[in-house]
């Protein structure tokens, strides 16, 4: 049952989510952590992550793929129109309930499917140059920075619900106005994404190490087939604790979600670099989830 599920991509929608649980946290923003806010997230997630998987059309399956992860690839394949349809109706549920969260909304359904498509919506033919998914350092910066955009979005949405309807504010008071909808001050919400940006992108170096033989074989470049798996591995981890000892000096935003996010990602950190799996994909998907459940058990104990 685990591995279906993340076959199907579900542990990967909770990366996502645990995302905009951590955004909000850090900004201080958590009344936009409504039902309809974590179900708008999930589903848009895992809307992107199945486009990924299975694409639209059987001939737009990717080979690398199906060497980097010949099992879910299997999976998938013999389930491919079931798993077009899981995903059609993740696609319904985010439009419907983005609709819920603020009328535009549906732009962020259709910005996480074009960057998708964008990312590596066909596989490399050959001949064509490299897609942004082949890029070396781009690889990894266009996820980090999308998932990060797409949860600071998903907060502005939430925390102003209305703000589409208002009359527009005219020069020079636009500023000003905008700036007033936003759900925490424009520095607290650029060292977030920035923060979210960089750990992202620690995670999706962990998640090529898995990848490593396929990315070779198909020229695509990470820091795994460059450096290798061990050191590739050391530097994302000590990334990561950089990371969280950031979190610590920031000079805006309330404190205790940041001690907390500080300690949660140190702990599993270490903890999976202790245990040192074989595959580590879903359990990195899974860690973003468990820290965020382990910072709002103790952010509740404190407030």
């Amino acid at each position: 049952m685990f591995a279906s599920l993340a076959h199907l991509a579900v542990w990967a929608a909770v990366y996502v989510t645990a995302a905009v649980i951590c955004a909000a946290q850090l900004t201080g923003a958590t009344h936009a952590l409504t039902p309809i806010t974590l179900i708008f997230t999930w589903s848009t997630a895992l809307l992107a992550y199945l486009l990924d998987r299975v694409k639209l059309r059987d001939a737009w399956l990717d080979p690398a793929d199906a060497q980097a992860h010949p099992v879910r690839y299997a999976f998938l394949y013999d389930r491919r129109h079931a798993a077009r349809l899981l995903m059609a109706g993740a696609g319904l549920l985010s439009l419907a309930s983005g609709w819920l969260l603020h009328p535009i909304a549906a732009l962020a359904t259709g910005a996480a499917v074009a960057g998708v498509l964008l990312y590596a919506g066909r596989p490399r033919t050959a001949g064509a140059g490299p897609r942004i998914k082949d890029r070396f350092i781009l690889k990894n910066l266009f996820v980090g920075a999308g998932i990060a955009a797409f949860a600071l979005l998903v907060l502005v949405l939430a925390a102003a619900p209305d703000a589409p309807r208002a009359p527009v504010p005219q020069p020079p008071d636009l500023l000003t106005r905008l700036c007033t909808l936003l759900p925490a001050p424009p520095l607290l919400l650029t060292l977030t994404g920035l923060y979210l940006t960089l750990r992202v992108y620690a995670d999706a170096v962990l998640c090529d190490i898995d990848d490593e033989a396929a990315d070779r074989a198909f020229d695509t470049r990470t820091l795994p087939t460059r450096l290798g798996g061990e050191r590739a591995w050391r530097l994302a981890m000590w990334a990561r604790l950089a990371l969280a000892a950031t979190l610590l000096v920031w000079p805006v935003g309330p404190f205790a979600p940041r001690a907390a996010w500080a300690a949660a990602s140190a702990a599993g950190t270490v903890l999976l670099r202790w245990r040192r799996p074989p595959k580590i994909r879903d359990l990195v998907d899974l860690r973003f989830g468990a820290e965020g459940a382990c910072v709002w058990v103790v952010l509740r104990m404190v407030g």
